[in-house]
Parts: C-alpha cells; structure tokens; sequence
C-alpha cells in the first residue's frame, strides 16, 4: 500500500475532483495526505481525508492596485503583473514550504493537479515517483475555444487569458523564470526538460475521450479516466422540492458568480419567462439571493442546491463550461446552453458544440433574445437531447474514478517490479 501526497489547487473545481480521487484509493486500503496551506484542513478533513499543513500563505505581495491612476489601461495592466505575481509567490511558497512537510509525513507517491506548478520540481527533488491529474481540460489539448467565443468581453479579459495560457498552461515567460532559478539553485536543469529528465508515471484526465476531439498523438502514459463524482462525499443539502411545479425546468449556474453574472441571470431569467420555463438558480454560495429578488417568471433563487439531484430533474442546464458542472450535467443526459468567460471554459465549449449536445453563446454578444433562440432551438430540435443521452451512456460506462484508480495502482505495480527485476 502506498501513502500519497496530494498537491492541489484550492479552486474548488481542482480541489473536489481529487478529493473525490484520494477517497476511492484510501478505499482501497491506501493512505492519502492533502499537503497544502492551513485554510484548507477543516474541508479537507471532514471528508475523511488526512492533512499536512505547510502553514498560511499570508499576504501575497501586491502593488498598487492600480486605483492611482487615471486611465483604466494602466489599472488593467497594474491588475495583469499583480495576477503573475501571485502566481509566482503561491508557487514558490510551496518550494520553500513542501519539501519538509511531505517528507515528515512519510509520502512515498505524489498526486498532483497539472495546475500545481511546484510539483514536478518536489517531486524530482526528493526523488518521489509521481502523477499528473488533469481536473480540466489537459494543458498540452491547449484552452482555446470556437471562432468568436472570446473568453471575455473586453480586451483586457482576452489578453489576461492569453497571459494564462502563457504563463500557466504552456509554462513560459516570468513564471517559468523564476521556477528555473530556483531549480539551478538546487543543482537542476530548466522545466523544460522534465519529461525527459524526470517524467510521471502516468497522466490522468478525468476529460472522458467521448468528449474530446480526436488526438492524432497521445503519450504512453496518458489516460482517459471519466468523471471524477463521488455522490457518497457530497454534504447534505435541503431544497425546497415542492417549488417545482412540473413545468419544463432550465437549471442556471455560473460558478462562484461574479460580480457580472448577475446581469447573466436577468437575461437567463427573461428568456426562460418568455417560453415560461421553470428557472432554478444556484448562486454558488457567493451571494445573497436577495440580489436577485424581483426577476421576470419568479425563479427560484438560492445559494446553494445539492447540484447532483437537481440535475436529475434539470430539461436543460445554462452554465459558463467549468468541466466538473459540464460532466456532471452530462451524467444525466442533459443537453446545455454554455455561456463561456475565462480559463478552460472556452475549450469545453469547443468540445461540447463539436459533439452537438450544447448552444454555445459569446459573452461579447450576449442578450436575452440569444439565450431565447437557444433555448428554443434544443427544445424544439431533439438532436440535442439525443446527443446528450449518447455521452450520458459513455461516461456512465467510463466509471471515471475506478479507472483513474487502476491506472495509478498498476503504474506503481510496474515501476516496482521494474526495480527488482534490475
């Protein structure tokens, strides 16, 4: 049995998906250890998982904000340097931090989110066999979406995400500068060279193929896994059931609901009381519902709803394209409208128009009457729904963390016997 080292991003959308991993391998008679900062532990430990804190990240350094100035340009690009120089210290907090916390907790095997920019670097350093999990789209699959879905609607928004891309998938510029100096202070060549250096022993998406494009060349090591959904962890929720009135249901959920969504949600709200659709709202916990009290066709409006059910009962979903929200909605079979703003979202909005199981609309161009023909279409046109019921019986089959699980214990089978047969 192996004790794995968990090192995950804290978005919710990277932290759920492992957690729900490390329980079906602590299941398995494994041990499993989240190494990350102190916010973190009571979350982590009340799904019966063990945590190594590595301290509090503390104040990031930040310049000034950008509120000095006149111009919005310069507060924009003042906001870009400030974002690259968190990313920078919360990857060199944990190359200060790990090193020691992982080795007095006796992790032999590390898990990493593709996001944990420090990890490989631990890994290589203290000589541990390790594996890459892709919560979201794989990086080297890149985070582009369809022509005319921008990620954003204004040219900072597409150049912040263009910067991400840079930055964080393809590993360039300030970011792997800095992640260079710090491995020659170590006695280690650039990151660049890692997988010929020092590769994982298997990389792992929980993308299911159904729903990616065709690669024309994938690593030995690379594997589909499926969803990872563990209903048996998610807490329990009360919803007011008896608010549904039977009509066709349209579920709308934007994430953690920016500042802007709520402006989505007036025109979501419009539309659906047009062709009097039943809306139900999930705010993501960020907001109040009082902030969306009056909207057209009274929909209901909470906080949080236990997601899984709700889809159940859930004709179409409305959401920006987070992987974990998609496959999950694809779980049930459910065809979507998908509004996508930053990140990934482009690029699961590209996978989900190509498998014609979603509408997918611009933020740019955005308005109650484009969410209204979308609706109408994938109502009227059954080639929605039955794309929807193609990939629902695929990923069903995948058995995501099962797989994912598999492929890691027979990774460390093989590396083992390769050691002893040498």
């Amino acid at each position: 049995m192996s004790h794995f080292g968990v090192l995950s991003y804290k978005g919710a959308g990277h932290l759920n998906p492992l957690i729900a991993l490390s329980r079906q391998l602590v299941a398995r008679g494994h041990r499993v250890t989240f190494i990350q900062s102190a916010e973190l532990e009571d979350h982590v430990r009340a799904h019966g998982l063990e945590f190594c804190s590595i301290g509090s990240l503390g104040a990031r350094p930040a310049r000034c904000g950008g509120r000095g100035y006149r111009w919005q340009v310069m507060r924009d690009i003042v906001a870009l340097r400030d974002g690259i120089d968190r990313i920078i210290y919360d990857m060199e907090f944990f190359l200060r931090q790990a090193p020691g916390a992982l080795v007095a907790a006796g992790i032999d095997t590390l898990i990493m989110d593709e996001i944990a920019l420090a990890g490989t670097t631990l890994a290589e350093m203290l000589r541990l066999p390790y594996f890459v999990v892709s919560t979201s789209v794989p990086h080297n699959f890149g985070w582009d979406g369809p022509p005319g879905i921008a990620a954003g609607t204004r040219f900072f928004e597409r150049v912040q995400h263009a910067l991400l891309q840079v930055s964080v998938v393809r590993m360039r510029g300030p970011v792997r500068r800095r992640l260079d100096k710090f491995r020659r202070s170590r006695g280690f060549g650039s990151i660049r060279r890692i997988q010929s250096v020092y590769p994982e022993l298997a990389h792992i998406t929980q993308l299911p193929r159904c729903l990616d494009f065709p690669q024309a060349v994938l690593p030995r090591n690379f594997h589909y896994a499926g969803p990872f959904v563990d209903e048996t962890a998610r807490p329990a929720m009360d919803f007011a059931w008896d608010r549904l009135d039977g009509r066709t249901m349209v579920y709308a959920s934007l994430g953690t609901s920016r500042r802007s969504d709520l402006g989505i949600f007036h025109l979501i709200a419009e539309a659906c009381a047009e062709l009097r659709l039943q809306l139900v709202i999930s705010l993501g916990g960020r907001r109040d519902p009082e902030s969306l009290s009056g909207l057209p066709g009274e929909p209901v409006v909470v906080r949080y709803l236990p997601q899984l059910e709700v889809l159940k009962r859930a004709d179409i979903v409305i959401s920006h394209g987070g992987l974990n929200t998609t496959l999950e909605t694809l779980r049930e079979g459910k065809p979507m409208i998908v509004i996508p703003k930053a990140f990934d979202q482009p690029a699961v909005a590209a996978r989900l128009k190509w498998c014609g199981v979603a509408e997918v609309l611009s933020m740019k161009e955005l308005s109650a009457n484009r969410i209204l023909g979308a609706l109408r279409r994938i109502l009227n046109e059954p080639g929605y729904r039955d794309s929807a019921m193609k990939l629902h019986v695929a990923i069903r089959s995948s058995r995501g963390l099962e797989h994912a699980a598999d492929v890691i214990e027979e990774s460390l089978r093989c590396m083992r016997w390769r050691k002893e047969s040498c």
